[in-house]
């Protein structure tokens, strides 16, 4: 015989399955991958026309366009639009650099109430601290580990 409380957990896990809505993993991934295709063509075409405008080599139009992408995401997400594109886009406007820039905004917009130097500069880097962290650790070791076999080798 169940005892109340069993019978009491067997049907939250009922209810739960019928109110909980099945993940769209297909759907999700491919309205990543569009909004993602977009961001890139956007950004092809940001460098083409930096080229063509400024007189610029490709290396040097790699900066102005990575600098368009974090002006552009940063003004949208002051505004307050960067979110609810970022609910229709998926990862697709989340993971790029956009999604970078959105953060460190979104932290700094946050804690403007506690002042410049305490809210804004101090929390800006709340969320997207560790992302840094982890890229300059990471550029660091696989640099020693080239130089080591690098030199190994020669």
């Amino acid at each position: 015989m169940k005892s109340v409380e069993q019978s009491r957990k067997d049907r939250f896990a009922e209810r739960s399955k019928q109110i909980v809505a099945k993940p769209k993993w297909i759907k999700n991934a491919l309205i990543a991958f569009v909004t993602g295709g977009l961001i890139a063509i956007l950004g092809q075409l940001l460098f083409n026309r930096y080229i063509d405008w400024f007189d610029l080599t490709e290396k040097e139009a790699v900066n102005p366009v990575l600098a368009t992408f974090i002006f552009v995401a940063c003004l949208l997400t002051g505004l307050g639009v960067y979110d609810r594109l970022s609910e229709k886009g998926g990862a697709g406007l989340i993971v790029p650099i956009t999604g970078f820039a959105n953060s460190v905004t979104s932290s700094a917009m946050e804690s403007r109430a506690e002042g410049i130097v305490y809210g804004v500069s101090g929390n800006m880097f709340r969320v997207a601290g560790a992302v840094l962290i982890f890229g300059v650790v990471s550029a660091y070791l696989v640099s020693f580990i080239r130089l080591l076999v690098e030199t190994l080798i020669n």
